[in-house]
């Protein structure tokens, strides 16, 4: 069953087209990375999604369409979490801003209490909670702003960029995380990003460029299309590189992104 359809948008800006005929479906409970390199139209679609672009265009979000009359109880569903989490802080402690959104809807402090909890473990924040949000570092930010989205548990999280500014062995950890934590509440994620390392727990990958669907399909398979990744200027992660040298020489049969496991492999 489809949480997302998008059929024939068109927008432009400046009388440049950025999306002409674009089509997307997207399946409930699933994990959809939407990839590709600056320019590609992907913060143009976030925006579209959160209602920021308007676009006349047949835009389907839980069965309803995306209008002026839908639009708020739309985005009460949806978790977005930006590259720039500074523009959305309001409180002074990162346990205020965490209870924030939940208050404006008259949550019980009980379970604003139980819902602090449970976030910040997942996530690993608990000794942030009493830090002012402003005085974090930016992965710090980053992490309290995802925070933030799950709060509302929300039935579409959207992801731009939202993890760049994260330690690479700590946005791995995060990524398996949320793709747990997103299977258990039945969330559907729509990542979007430059970085192809962040499709690993992806159930499916699209690359897309100057607003067209250029590679479509489930990872790793999209990997066979490195030279169309390539082309366009996205680098493809070493690990990929090597799982492809290494299953030439049969020694491995599938694509890994774990170096430690085929590093293993190859000593074997």
């Amino acid at each position: 069953m489809n949480i997302l359809e998008i059929k024939d948008l068109s927008f432009r800006y400046k009388n440049k087209f950025i999306f002409d005929g674009f089509n997307l479906n997207v399946e409930r409970g699933t994990w959809v990375t939407i990839a590709g390199p600056n320019g590609a139209g992907k913060t143009t679609l976030v925006k579209i999604l959160a209602g920021i672009e308007k676009s006349y265009s047949n835009i389907i979000i839980f069965n309803l369409p995306l209008n002026k009359k839908n639009v708020s109880n739309i985005r009460k569903e949806i978790g977005f979490v930006f590259d720039t989490p500074d523009n959305f802080f309001a409180c002074e402690t990162v346990e205020d801003e965490l209870a924030f959104s939940l208050e404006n809807i008259a949550v019980s402090p009980k379970t604003i209490r139980k819902k602090i909890d449970e976030i910040s473990k997942v996530l690993k924040i608990e000794k942030l909670l009493k830090e002012n949000p402003y005085d974090l570092s930016g992965g710090e930010k980053q992490k309290v702003a995802l925070a933030c989205a799950l709060m509302l548990e929300p039935r579409i999280l959207v992801l731009d960029e939202a993890l760049l500014m994260i330690d690479i062995n700590e946005r791995y950890e995060i990524l398996k995380l949320l793709k747990s934590y997103c299977k258990n509440k039945r969330v559907t994620i729509i990542s979007f990003t430059h970085n192809l390392e962040e499709a690993i727990y992806s159930d499916r990958l699209i690359v897309l460029n100057k607003g067209v669907i250029v590679v479509d399909g489930s990872f790793p398979s999209v990997f066979d299309e490195e030279r169309v990744m390539r082309k366009i200027g996205l680098e493809v992660p070493f690990a990929v590189e090597l799982s492809q040298k290494l299953r030439v020489y049969n020694i491995v049969d599938e694509l890994n992104l774990d170096l430690e496991r085929l590093v293993s492999l190859i000593w074997k």
